[in-house]
C-alpha cells in the first residue's frame, strides 16, 4: 500500500516524499565569511587561535583550504565531492565558489554556494616579539684567567645557539629565538626570547665545553599581577680544551671531554680512559692540542719508539710509539710538536 505525504499530499513509500525531505533539511551550512590570518613578515598561518609554522603554499590554496573547512555537510550525505572556484575580487578578498555533489538517502545531489574569503595579514607573536626587541634571558659565554675564547670556539657556539632556537621553534615554541648574538670582550652574548631556551643552551655549551654554569635573576617588572624576571646565564670555560695534550702523573693524556666539573681523559700511550678533578685540571701541564697535529713520514720503527722527519726541518726525530699502532716505515701519522718533543696522536 502506497504511503502519502504528510506535508503536501504527494505518493510516497513513506514517511515525506523527497521534495518535502529535502525543504525541511539542512544539507550544509556556511558562516557569513571565512578569515585566513597570515603573519606578514615570515609568512605563519594562524588556526584555530594558534599559530601554526609556515609553510610554501600559496595564498590561494589556503583561502580554498579555509573555505572548505569553514564548509558543514548533513551527517547522512554520502560521497561528497568537493569543488571549489576561488575568484579574486579584491588585493585581499576572494569569493570561493563551491560545488558540492553527492548522495542523500539514496538520491544523487548537487549543491551550489558560495562564501567570501578575507586574507588579514598581521605580525605574529613572535615577529612582533622580535620586532619589539623582546628577550627574557641573555647567555654569557667566556673564557677564563688564563685563557680566552677561541675563534672556533665562538662560532661553535653560535652554530649550537642557531641550531637550538631552530628546533625550539619547530617543536612550537613560539618564544625560541634568538634577538641578537654579539661578540664582547672576553667572549659572546647570546640574547634570547625565553629563559627555557637560555638555560637548554647554556647546559648545552657547558657539556660541550666543559665549565662553570651560573644563573642570576632580575626582577624587571609585572605583567597581569606576575612578577617578570630575565635571567642572566653564565658559562665559565675551564682551563682545558677538547683536544689539550697534557702530562699527568708521568703520563701523556688526551682531554676527551668534559662530565660537569670533571675533565674526562684518555692515555695516548694505550688508551686507557680516567679522569681529573677541577683542582687537577687547573695545575696539570698544557703540551699543545690536537688541533695543531701535522703530518709526518714515519722513517722507522721500534716496539716503542718511531724516528720521524720533522714536518717543518725535515730532520729526523724520536716520538713515542702509541700501543696498537700499526705502521710502516714510509707511512704518515699525525703529530703535534711539543717543548718535550713530538707527541704521536
Amino acid at each position: 500500500m502506497q504511503s502519502i505525504c504528510p506535508k503536501c499530499g504527494a505518493p510516497t513509500e513513506e514517511g515525506l516524499c523527497r521534495e518535502c525531505t529535502l525543504q525541511s533539511t539542512q544539507l550544509y551550512s556556511l558562516p557569513g565569511y571565512v578569515e585566513v590570518v597570515i603573519c606578514s613578515v615570515c609568512g605563519a598561518r594562524q588556526i584555530k587561535g594558534k599559530w601554526q609554522l609556515p609553510d610554501s603554499r600559496p595564498v590561494e590554496e589556503l583561502a580554498s583550504q579555509a573555505a572548505a573547512d569553514a564548509l558543514w555537510l548533513h551527517k547522512d550525505f554520502e560521497e561528497p565531492q568537493i569543488d571549489i572556484d576561488l575568484i579574486k575580487i579584491g588585493a585581499t578578498r576572494y569569493m570561493a565558489r563551491i560545488s558540492i555533489r553527492g548522495r542523500f538517502h539514496g538520491h544523487e545531489m548537487e549543491e551550489r554556494c558560495e562564501i567570501p574569503v578575507r586574507i588579514k595579514l598581521v605580525a605574529c607573536e613572535r615577529c612582533s616579539r622580535i620586532a619589539g626587541k623582546y628577550f627574557q634571558s641573555t647567555v654569557q659565554v667566556r673564557g677564563n684567567d688564563t685563557r680566552s675564547m677561541t675563534d672556533s670556539e665562538i662560532e661553535e657556539c653560535k652554530k649550537i645557539a642557531n641550531s637550538m632556537a631552530e628546533a625550539g621553534y619547530h617543536g612550537g615554541d613560539q618564544l625560541s629565538f634568538i634577538q641578537e648574538m654579539k661578540e664582547v670582550k672576553g667572549g659572546l652574548d647570546i640574547i634570547l626570547g625565553s629563559t627555557q631556551l637560555g638555560r637548554r643552551l647554556a647546559r648545552s655549551i657547558q657539556e660541550r665545553f666543559g665549565g662553570k654554569f651560573l644563573e642570576t635573576c632580575k626582577l624587571v617588572g609585572k605583567k597581569e599581577n606576575r612578577d617578570v624576571f630575565r635571567s642572566t646565564l653564565l658559562v665559565r670555560f675551564p682551563r682545558l680544551r677538547r683536544g689539550d695534550i697534557i702530562s699527568y702523573r708521568g703520563m701523556l693524556y688526551l682531554v676527551a671531554g668534559f662530565d660537569g666539573k670533571t675533565t674526562l681523559i684518555a692515555s695516548l700511550r694505550e688508551g686507557r680512559r680516567s679522569s681529573l678533578s677541577e683542582e687537577n685540571s687547573e695545575v696539570v701541564p698544557i703540551l699543545g692540542n690536537r688541533a695543531d697535529a701535522k703530518r709526518a713520514m714515519v722513517i722507522s720503527v721500534d716496539d716503542d719508539v718511531l724516528e720521524i722527519m720533522d714536518p717543518v726541518s725535515y730532520r729526523s726525530a724520536l716520538a713515542s710509539r702509541p700501543r696498537g699502532l700499526s705502521v710502516q716505515p714510509g707511512e704518515e701519522v699525525n703529530v703535534v710538536r711539543t717543548a718535550d718533543g713530538f707527541v704521536v696522536l
